[in-house]
């Protein structure tokens, strides 16, 4: 019996008085082979260099990559406690700890994008793992959950917590990995899958619960450090004469920090090889099949859902945390604590190729109509080309020129127009490659943060030219010391009348 989806080619031949049926088995076409993900030659011209130091930050080797523990252990929803299903926490304790996946059941590629949507709900921080039941209480109290309440789905799941069970068949309480940040409940209960997160903010003690517990595992492993070394570990850009994040490293206590201790708000965080001076705000994963260059300074380039999977890979548990002759971190720090497999990451990757932008619900009248005729006059197309609306090129920021004759940047797709944005995270951070990538205007619409480092809030503020001005003050996401300064550069759009700036915003809210 052939397996679902092959093609039978018979040839009926005479022998004699006997019928001798040829068959031919033809793959099936939708089967998927799950490639090695962490290989040296697709890594060896992965990354665009860094600006600054000109070099090329350094991957862990396939060796010590899938020498770490593999976890492979399947999470499951957290519901209201008016929604759970009777018997929900016992039943999950009985049955003990199951795989993520089981890629020995997936025949088709429709069964591994099914799969890969399940590794996207429920990849979790292994780390994150915790019994306090403080924390499993507060999601089991009606009344504690009504006056802060989490965002909660239609189907009364809060997509940012997830339970997990032990070998010890002991139910815990995790956090979402990919979904934590990419995950976006709208306003009618919807979760929409890869957009950029809006689960932060209310109803996160038990969160805050997790984030007690990953710190206590990490000193278990590392040892103790102050706050200040902790972040200049972590945002450092020692290659730089006038580093801002040294007074990480000079801090002598936790007060000396200030505002420059706060590194996370509701809307985003500062990721390792990051700043919390200049933040990159959560990726829109919907439509990532169509980007050429993953992260908002094109850090590495999308060669196919094998690169996502390559990147969710480096993110979470494969940074080596080096570039060039500097490193970051001591050896137990730069220790790879866990890994999933290549089968759950690939299929998480098949899942997130597969997400296509929702249907706006404003709706393409009159005034956007009007919009769209003004986007066309003014040529914004140019960048932002329709139907994808980015021409998935680089653009240099003005303080940056990239090496003459470094083959690594002369493969680069990049733009020849600058438009002068705020090039810090370009430039002064450990993802500054020099340059921007031009982003898709589709989606516009859900988002609530724009430009790279989430400076501004509404498309209203965007072209505002008030913005331009030192004595602004943005409603984006906050920077240390700064609660006045200007969002300068792409100032396209500025000098249109208030009618026509409205009739612009129309339109993009449509894409």
């Amino acid at each position: 019996m052939l397996r679902r989806g092959a093609i039978r080619i018979g040839t009926v031949v005479r022998r004699g008085t006997s019928l001798l049926m040829l068959v031919v088995q033809v793959a099936d076409p939708t089967e998927v082979t799950v490639p090695k993900l962490w290989d040296e030659e697709l890594l060896a011209h992965w990354a665009t260099p860094v600006a600054g130091v000109n070099a090329m930050p350094s991957f862990r080797s396939p060796a010590e990559y899938y020498a770490a523990p593999v976890d492979d252990t399947r999470t499951y929803p957290v519901y209201h406690p008016d929604r759970e299903p009777p018997g929900y926490l016992e039943g999950l304790a009985r049955q003990g700890p199951q795989p993520l996946i089981e890629p020995e059941k997936l025949h088709t590629k429709a069964d591994w994008i099914a799969a890969g949507r399940e590794v996207f709900d429920g990849l979790d921080f292994v780390d994150f793992r915790t019994d306090d039941a403080a924390a499993i209480a507060w999601l089991r109290d009606r009344d504690a959950i009504e006056k802060d309440p989490p965002r909660m789905t239609q189907e009364g799941v809060f997509p940012l917590y997830r339970w997990v069970v032990g070998a010890d068949h002991k139910v815990r309480l995790t956090a979402a990995n990919c979904a934590g940040c990419h995950g976006r409940v709208l306003d009618d209960g919807t979760l929409l899958r890869g957009a950029p997160s809006n689960l932060f903010g209310p109803g996160n003690l038990p969160f805050n619960k997790c984030v007690d517990a990953s710190d206590a595992f990490i000193a278990k492993i590392v040892g103790t450090t102050t706050r200040g070394e902790e972040y200049y570990r972590q945002y450092g850009v020692p290659w730089l004469e006038h580093d801002v994040h040294t007074l990480y490293r000079n801090a002598k206590s936790d007060a000396e920090l200030g505002e420059a201790g706060r590194f996370a708000t509701p809307k985003t965080f500062a990721r390792f090889n990051g700043s919390p001076f200049w933040t990159t705000r959560y990726a829109d994963l919907i439509g990532i099949r169509d980007h050429r260059y993953l992260d908002a300074t094109g850090t590495h380039v999308n060669r196919g859902p094998e690169d996502v999977a390559r990147y969710g890979i480096l993110v979470q548990y494969a940074d080596a945390g080096s570039i060039g002759k500097h490193r970051f971190g001591s050896a137990a720090q730069r220790r790879i604590l866990g890994r999933p497999t290549d089968a759950a990451m690939y299929a998480l990757a098949l899942y997130l190729y597969t997400l296509d932008f929702p249907a706006s619900p404003h709706p393409k009248d009159a005034l956007a109509r009007d919009g769209e005729d003004v986007f066309k006059a003014e040529k914004c197309g140019d960048c932002h080309t329709p139907p994808l609306y980015t021409n998935n090129r680089l653009i240099r920021v003005d303080e940056f020129e990239p090496p003459a004759g470094d083959p690594e940047t002369q493969r680069l797709h990049v733009s020849e127009r600058r438009v002068g944005t705020d090039p810090g995270l370009a430039l002064k951070t450990r993802k500054g490659t020099g340059y921007y990538k031009v982003p898709t205007l589709r989606g516009l619409w859900y988002r609530d943060l724009l430009e790279h480092s989430g400076s501004v809030a509404t498309l209203e503020e965007w072209f505002d030219d008030q913005r331009l001005h030192d004595d602004y003050q943005p409603t984006g996401v906050p920077r240390p010391f700064a609660k006045k300064r200007a969002v300068p550069g792409h100032e396209f759009g500025l000098d249109l009348s208030d009618e026509e700036k409205r009739a612009l915003i129309a339109f993009l809210r449509t894409l």
